[in-house]
């Protein structure tokens, strides 16, 4: 006797459906990812030429948003953003506030986390190699 295929609808979407729970999982989820991207804003290598350092933020929005997904990854990149304007001080070098040099680049994270985070639901049924996958993050 063989066992049923999985229908499209028991496969999960990204890495993060595999994890048991719900609507307390995703709460969970969505502050952890938000905290992740602090602190690898704190790894950071300024460059004598520009006021805005090179961090481990850009690798973690993308990590994020490819994890959680877009459902996941846009509130927990809104709630990095707002948490970091309201004052909390986990911007790049630990900066805060919308007067950061790095602001800009927090908004785009924003954006940044949804489109990995839709493409990668959208992309579940393809196999895809980890360097098409690099090739695609780099774009």
């Amino acid at each position: 006797m063989t066992s049923p295929a999985l229908s499209p609808v028991n496969q999960p979407m990204v890495l993060a459906d595999v994890l048991p729970g719900g609507r307390a999982r995703d709460v969970a989820l969505v502050i952890g990812s938000a905290a992740f991207v602090g602190l690898a804003a704190q790894m950071s290598f300024p460059l004598p030429f520009t006021p805005v350092p090179v961090t481990g933020q850009t690798f973690a929005v993308l990590l994020v948003g490819a994890t959680l997904g877009w459902q996941r990854a846009l509130p927990s990149m809104l709630l990095y953003l707002v948490a970091g304007v309201a004052g909390v001080p986990w911007f790049a070098e630990g900066g805060s506030g919308a007067a950061a040099p790095s602001f800009g680049y927090v908004v785009g994270f924003v954006l940044a986390a949804a489109v990995v985070g839709r493409l990668a639901v959208a992309g579940r049924g393809h196999t895809r190699s980890p360097v098409a996958t690099c090739g695609l993050m780099v774009l």
